[in-house]
């Protein structure tokens, strides 16, 4: 493999182009150092402090009263972040839509289980019960290997 960096003070944003012959165990461990670098989301939590919150640490993600939280095992934290902004930063880090203002880290759900009319009950690692509504059930399937699910 060989590394081309070069400084260009004109661009606003890095930028990361892999150019590969095949897709193989190198090059999927270079995407994902690169995709690691997204993993860090800012929030306020209740005191007022600013938290580097790592997306391996969320449980799910909230909108509420026009603010997004997230949830991690033991408390919340405000972050400036739209859902759909953090919807698609957190789409390859396992997380998944359940609602029109929910997102879930799949790795956090403990039990799935039938709650009514085509709709989930979900069991979190830190005991809270998320509801996946009827409209995002196949998509949380398809997420986790289910039968019977399948991606929009």
């Amino acid at each position: 493999m060989r590394l081309f960096l070069r400084e260009k003070p004109d661009i606003e944003e890095t930028e990361v182009e892999i150019r590969y012959r095949t897709k193989d165990r190198e090059v999927e461990d270079l995407i994902r150092t690169v995709n690691s670098s997204s993993d860090l989301i800012t929030g306020i939590n209740d005191r007022g402090d600013t938290e580097i919150i790592y997306a391996s640490e969320i449980l799910y993600v909230e909108a509420v009263d026009r603010g997004v939280f997230v949830y991690r095992k033991d408390d919340a934290c405000k972050v400036r972040n739209t859902l759909y902004e953090l919807e698609d930063r957190l789409k390859d880090r396992c997380f998944v839509r359940i609602s029109k203002s929910t997102l879930v880290n799949i790795r956090s759900i403990r039990s799935i289980a039938p709650e009514d009319a085509r709709r989930v009950k979900l069991l979190l690692r830190n005991g809270e019960y998320l509801i996946v509504s009827r409209n995002y059930v196949n998509d949380l399937k398809a997420a986790i290997g289910m039968k019977g699910g399948s991606r929009r």
